[in-house]
């Protein structure tokens, strides 16, 4: 079969799990994915103005330290402002084009805007793509739960795009934040010593940026690696569960309305992680070793 055409939609440096899927998708085995493009779209619920250039500056630096030459592209600068209205991009450009070219999946694992963006703006691209969007509740339970603790960011980060998502008639594979993702953990101090025995550089920086880290979570059961789920998801199918289930009705403020079920999308609700991380681990010995 040929690889799956991929696009990977990310706000990478939000936290550092986008660095970990971009680098676990980049080091599958060859024929798996077909990865076009990294696009970096703002989260400016997390770092305000000026995110996404940020964000395109460490997909650039992982990027070259997989030794790829895939295109890193500027996608959307801020959230949608309304419901109907795309945000333009560079990013959404490229998007439009690679949908009219055949089948294509984007791996969102930040905001939907982008993703939310192409479907307002080419509605007949609809027909060629796959969304895969980490973000939000798959539950009332865990909605009830996290909701008012913290929230969800990718969801917040932009509600009008979020709605857009769920409410348009696009193949969604929806993975809630909760409970799923929130398996995938590792511990920053003895996983980062793992990391560093591989002798490649981005597994290095990986190390790097979890270190940080470890003083933070020493007294939790380990760092969430949230995005990998993502990567899995369409690399792996075996490794995550999945099923059809219908979305709540959302506000323009985010609120769900569990009485009112929209349309139905696939949605996972377990996965296997250590599966998963064995995956991760696989696929950065792949990449080159250090000079």
């Amino acid at each position: 079969m040929d690889p799956t055409r991929v696009v990977l939609d990310c706000d990478t440096a939000n936290e550092v799990d986008d660095q970990f899927a971009i680098a676990h998708a980049l080091g599958l085995p060859e024929g798996t994915l077909d990865v076009r493009a990294v696009i970096s779209l703002h989260n400016t619920t997390a770092h305000g103005p000026g995110s996404r250039d940020m964000y395109q500056e460490e997909a650039e630096r992982v990027v070259a330290l997989c030794g790829s030459d895939v295109p890193c592209i500027a996608g959307a600068e801020r959230p949608m402002e309304r419901r109907n209205e795309p945000v333009p991009s560079a990013g959404l450009e490229f998007l439009v084009e690679e949908a009219r070219q055949g089948p294509l999946t984007i791996i969102a694992t930040g905001p939907a805007t982008d993703a939310a963006s192409l479907l307002l703006a080419a509605p007949e691209s609809r027909e060629n793509v796959r969304v895969v969007w980490l973000g939000g509740f798959g539950d009332e339970a865990s909605y009830r739960d996290w909701q008012n603790r913290m929230g969800e960011l990718n969801g917040r980060a932009d509600i009008a795009a979020w709605r857009t998502l769920l409410e348009e008639p696009v193949d969604l594979l929806h993975i809630p934040t909760w409970p799923a993702p929130a398996k995938i953990l590792v511990d920053p101090t003895s996983f980062g010593e793992e990391l560093r025995a591989l002798g490649r550089p981005v597994a290095s920086y990986l190390a790097e940026i979890l270190q940080p880290l470890a003083a933070e979570y020493e007294d939790r059961p380990g760092k969430e690696l949230w995005d990998l789920a993502c990567v899995a998801a369409v690399a792996d199918p075996a490794s995550v569960t999945a099923g059809p289930q219908a979305v709540p009705t959302l506000d323009a403020a985010g609120a769900h309305d569990f009485t009112q079920p929209g349309r139905e999308v696939t949605v996972i609700s377990d996965l296997n992680e250590r599966r998963i991380l064995a995956g991760l681990m696989e696929a950065l010995a792949r990449h080159p070793e250090s000079g």
